[in-house]
């Protein structure tokens, strides 16, 4: 009966561990100027999940370039629709941005993107969203 008890115990204190834990997380990165890059390529998914680097439900771009698939954190998803800017499969672009490390693999934070002959900014040079405000608002 006490061997139970103890093994219902650990059993307990390790679920707990399970769901409360979920191990070490990353820290959303930061846009860095130093590491931005341009990349081309085309878009082969549109993903909306909620983001610690935009601390939102942002938009994001699977994007297909020379190197492989890139996933790009574009902006809160309200910034977007607010602007009348939206992306599709197949959209053949060119991203600037900061290169960073997420989750254990390559992404990009974008600052503008273009899409033919129009180009969309989501952040200042500095890295400095644009959906921000000084009362935390979002930009029109």
């Amino acid at each position: 009966m006490r061997m139970l008890k103890i093994l219902t115990l650990v059993a307990f204190v390790l679920v707990a561990i399970l769901i409360l834990g979920k191990g070490a997380r990353q820290r959303a990165p930061k846009y860095n100027a130093a590491t931005e890059v341009k990349v081309e390529g085309v878009v082969q998914e549109v993903q909306q999940f909620w983001c610690p680097v935009n601390g939102d439900e942002g938009t994001h771009l699977m994007l297909k370039t020379q190197d492989g698939i890139l996933q790009v954190h574009v902006a809160p998803r309200r910034f977007l629709q607010g602007n009348g800017v939206s992306f599709s499969k197949g959209d053949q672009i060119a991203v600037v941005g900061s290169m960073v490390t997420y989750e254990g693999h390559d992404a990009m934070i974008a600052r503008k993107i273009t899409r033919g002959d129009q180009t969309s900014a989501f952040r200042q040079p500095d890295g400095t969203p644009l959906w921000v405000e000084r009362l935390g608002g979002y930009v029109r």
